[in-house]
């Protein structure tokens, strides 16, 4: 079976460039992929947690009507790190002064996972931006979620790395066992060949953080904080965009999020989980094509 996700991803290398701004002290490293029209609209992608910017080309491949710029989140991928706490409070100014410090003009904004949790921090501070959209959004306290046991692993793991003398705690956060077991539990599809492609992924950019301090404290902002603390406070249309077999929250919690937005729809994808933007980039595009009003 071709492994569309993978072409996908494929296609916005193909038309990436790559620039670094400083942001807050921090040299941001970003890719832009530029569109196949002139009058296309930008897109800021936002990644995960101990992800960066490849996470999300898929998704940006499959929208080669739109300038989709995607960051490195700083102490992430091709960014430095902060000398300051990885909270969700540094998270979200530094993405309200990215997109002045990048010049963009009220830019539609699109977070993934705990980027979703920046992204409605940066537009409740009043980030300048004109829509917003929240894939696989961690919508209510991770620790409640519909596999709130396996969050509190996870926790008692990053717990235990923490105490750990820092070469040996970084080895067991790094160790292929750890990185393999949350990509096998994530993902849902059945297709081998593209089950494959995201353990690949996970394999080689899971990792990609700049120190054990960065994994601890970004972790820590992630179960601490959800898109529910922020969502009253965002009034630009928003458009949730999730997974019926998600891990992190469940269906019923984000139809009750998206009412707390000022002017929010749901779209859920049926048979995936948190990782609709490896399983389904298509349908994620296309779910934001129609939110944006823009024909192909």
């Amino acid at each position: 079976m071709s492994n569309q996700p993978a072409s996908f991803a494929s296609s916005a290398l193909k038309r990436s460039e790559s620039g670094t701004v400083n942001v807050n002290g921090v040299d941001t490293a970003y890719w832009k992929y530029s569109a196949n029209r002139s009058d296309a609209p930008t897109l800021l992608f936002i990644h995960g947690y101990r992800g960066n910017h490849h996470g999300l080309e898929a998704i940006a491949g499959a929208l080669p009507d739109f300038n989709v710029i995607i960051p490195d989140l700083p102490g992430f991928g091709q960014s430095e790190e902060f000398s300051s706490d990885h909270s969700i409070l540094s998270y979200a100014d530094w993405l309200v002064n990215l997109i002045k410090n990048l010049k963009l003009n009220s830019p539609i904004v699109l977070g993934h996972s705990f980027g979703t949790i920046v992204t409605a921090a940066a537009v409740a501070a009043k980030a300048d931006v004109s829509r917003v959209i929240l894939v696989n959004p961690v919508s209510a306290p991770a620790l409640k979620g519909p596999r709130a046991l396996l969050t509190w692993l996870t926790q008692a793991v990053h717990w235990f790395t923490q105490v750990l003398p820092e070469p040996v705690g970084n080895y067991l956060l790094r160790s292929r066992l750890f990185v393999r077991s949350m990509s096998v539990i994530m993902a849902k599809t059945r297709d081998s060949e593209l089950r494959a492609w995201i353990h690949a992924q996970h394999d080689t950019n899971f990792n990609n953080y700049t120190s054990r301090r960065v994994a601890l404290e970004g972790y820590r902002a992630s179960i601490s904080n959800c898109v529910s603390d922020y969502a009253h406070l965002i009034w630009q249309p928003t458009l949730l965009i999730a997974g019926d077999k998600d891990d992190i929250t469940s269906v019923s919690e984000q139809v009750r999020v998206t009412k707390e937005f000022g002017n929010a729809e749901l779209v859920v994808l049926t048979g995936v989980g948190h990782l609709t933007h490896y399983e389904r980039p298509g349908e994620v595009a296309e779910a934001v094509r129609n939110f944006c009003q823009v024909q192909k």
